[in-house]
């Protein structure tokens, strides 16, 4: 996220204190939304105030190069971006994956340090638009480099930008006056914005990882700081022409600004579509408040931005971005995330992490004693860096952690492996992932028998499969299984970020299975979702009831399973070696196990019961109490066998393992499958 905190005026560098304060604020919204303080889930808009200052900044820097030398000497230029950026960076990857080596098991480090030679490269936002996951899922998936997707984008922006410029500048070479230059640049830029935002806009309705992560997308941000400086530095006098009355137009200017970045960190969600039109409110409240404070340092946002402790701040916003993401992620590791005492030790660790780094690796390479180093010094540092921080990595993937989990799943048990394959490892492909809408029939028991059974739901649902295959055994049953990520069998379309907004595909997907469960008529109908989606309590009786209307005539009988609880850790990583994957001394708890936190799954419970009672073949299976019995939750049985195969989903061996207790529940409701059809009356 960072730049020169400089200013430019005329071929001089000149500092702006405010644009130091900004910054402080953009990396103090950040911390504030992955630390989880309630009221500003959106301060994720940190980093688009980041984008725009970059493109306020860089544009100055090279406009002027331009303007005084007629060229752009871009080896220096990538030079000095290097030198700003890269040891501070280097030295947080490179501790950050020694102390995590230390804190987290073997497999647990393996999987989150996957994004480190990306990030290493700068390329960690090519990594996560093509991961199968989104950005806010991920928040939640604890990738110690997932903040680095922001440090990639700002330096391909630094990759194209200088020739931009120079193909810009050169639109009117021949202008008598800077003035005119300055409006043909800006027309430019303003061209340059209208068609990454319409990309945005279109990425994020289509394909949102896309959006987020890569640089066409937010190319209007960068644009739009640089449209900001063609127009206060070049294409108009402001002060002459437009604001005579400058000091309370640049209040107004400063007050909307503020409110527009501050509200969008309070107003916005992780739940949202982002950046598309949401990100427009942040990104011009930036570009408010940067022309304000150029207008005049009294600006209404100007005494706080100017201030000694946002300044203070924002010469160390860098490092503070670099740190606070994998202090805050090992912190939940570790347990010391717990807290609120805990989380505010882990931002002041942050902070002094941040204050060393600046002091001791940041500052010295940008106006210490390795300032002078000439470009092709910088270069050949940075790709030697680069490559030693590379081979470092897998070196230790292959020889530390790779050797320890290749050695689980050799020689042991490894539960994260634990899943119906069929699903997830063979090609069947039973699974439709979050994208498909094909109807696919996942044939499992006797392909001829006389009697079927259908598992309809999503991967919570899925996950009692090897149960169902045991249950309906003999012979004389053929069972079929519909599974897609992510979507519950409510009709009820929900937003899911994932897939870009409105689950459409899981809706279109859904009413093509109930057709066809309408057209083969199964005997048996066992429907299981995920408590955990947020429905309103109408949306999942209505919603469910819905869904019976129109299966329950053509079904022998309705099996609705009720979700199963999550737990607070990965239930693997603990039993590899549970002091290692958290200090649970916090709460007195040194098993891996806890007392029931996810209540949602006997909440759903009771509006799947209100559904059912109107119809006399459907009745409601409940398997909360089943994979956490007395009220607490554990990774694994008294009889060692595991239950979770991560924090959500069950094991198949442990599915396996309750088949007599299913079978019970299931003749209580009137569903045996040794009895003929007529003898299976619904209670």
């Amino acid at each position: 996220m960072p730049d020169s905190d400089l200013a430019v005026s005329s071929t001089k560098l000149s500092f702006r204190p405010d644009i130091q304060g900004l910054r402080a604020v953009a990396v103090t919204l950040v911390i504030l939304a992955h630390a989880g303080v309630p009221g500003f889930a959106g301060g994720f808009v940190g980093v688009d105030v980041f984008f725009v200052l970059s493109g306020y900044l860089i544009t100055g820097l090279l406009l002027e190069e331009r303007v005084a030398t007629g060229t752009i000497r871009y080896g220096q230029f990538l030079a000095r971006r290097l030198r700003r950026l890269l040891p501070a960076m280097l030295a947080m990857l490179l501790v950050v994956l020694i102390v995590s080596a230390i804190v987290l098991t073997p497999f647990e480090m393996r999987q989150q340090s996957r994004s480190f030679p990306y990030a290493a490269a700068w390329i960690s936002n090519f990594f996560f638009s093509f991961a199968e996951r989104d950005y806010f899922l991920a928040l939640q998936d604890h990738d110690l480099f997932l903040h680095t997707w922001s440090l990639g984008v700002e330096e391909q922006f630094y990759l194209v930008w200088p020739w931009l410029i120079l193909l810009f500048a050169g639109l009117k070479t021949r202008a008598a006056d800077r003035q005119s230059q300055g409006r043909a640049i800006l027309a430019a830029f303003a061209i340059v914005f209208v068609a990454s935002l319409a990309l945005s806009i279109y990425l994020s309705a289509n394909l949102p990882l896309l959006a987020f992560y890569m640089m066409p997308s937010r190319f209007w941000q960068f644009a739009l700081g640089s449209g900001v400086y063609a127009c206060m530095h070049m294409a108009f006098d402001w002060r002459a022409e437009m604001f005579r009355t400058s000091k309370t137009k640049a209040w107004v200017a400063g007050l909307t600004g503020m409110t527009l970045v501050i509200c969008s960190a309070i107003l916005l969600s992780p739940d949202i579509t982002y950046p598309g039109w949401y990100a427009l409110a942040p990104s011009f409240g930036a570009a408010l408040l940067i022309a304000a404070g150029r207008l005049s340092d009294r600006a209404a946002a100007g005494p706080i931005l100017n201030s000694r402790l946002f300044v203070w701040i924002g010469d160390r916003s860098y490092s503070l971005y670099l740190w606070h993401w994998p202090v805050l992620i090992l912190g939940t590791a570790t347990g010391v995330s717990g807290t609120v005492a805990g989380k505010f030790v882990l931002v002041v660790l942050s902070v002094a992490l941040a204050a060393l780094s600046y002091r001791y690796i940041e500052f010295p390479f940008w106006k210490g004693r390795f300032r002078a180093a000439i470009p092709r010094h910088v270069v050949v540092y940075a790709v030697t860096t680069i490559v030693l921080s590379v081979t470092t990595f897998h070196v230790l993937e292959r020889q530390v952690f790779g050797n320890v989990v290749e050695s689980l799943v050799a020689n042991e048990y490894d539960p994260r492996m634990d899943a119906d394959p069929r699903f997830y490892r063979s090609g069947l492909n039973c699974d439709t992932g979050h994208i498909g809408t094909q109807l696919v029939p996942c044939p499992l028991g006797n392909p001829s028998g006389e009697r079927l059974a259908v598992l309809l739901g999503d991967s919570i649902g899925a996950q009692w499969s090897p149960a169902v295959t045991e249950i309906f055994s003999s012979p004389e049953w053929q069972i079929q299984v519909l599974t897609k990520s992510a979507c519950a069998i409510v009709d009820k379309t929900w937003h899911y970020s994932k897939a870009g907004g409105d689950y459409t595909v899981c809706a279109e997907w859904r009413n093509m299975v109930l057709d066809y469960i309408e057209m083969v008529s199964p005997d048996v109908l066992i429907i299981g979702s995920s408590a955990n989606y947020k429905f309103t309590a109408t949306d999942w009786v209505d919603g469910t009831t819905r869904i019976l209307e129109r299966v329950a005539p053509s079904v022998g009988h309705v099996v609705l399973i009720a979700g199963t609880p999550h737990i607070s850790f990965d239930g693997p990583s603990c039993l590899e070696d549970p002091w290692r994957f958290s200090f649970r001394l916090i709460n007195g708890e040194r098993e891996c196990e806890e007392a029931i936190t996810d209540t949602r799954p006997d909440v759903v419970a009771d509006y799947l019961r209100q559904s059912a009672q109107g119809f006399a073949n459907a009745g409601v299976l409940e398997t909360g109490r089943l994979v956490c019995p007395d009220g607490r939750c554990a990774a694994q049985t008294p009889d060692g066998v595991a239950i979770f195969r991560d924090d959500k989903h069950i094991t198949a061996s442990f599915a396996r393992s309750v088949v007599p207790e299913l079978k019970a529940r299931m003749a209580a409701l009137g569903v045996s499958p040794g009895l003929p059809e007529s003898d299976m009356i619904a209670h």
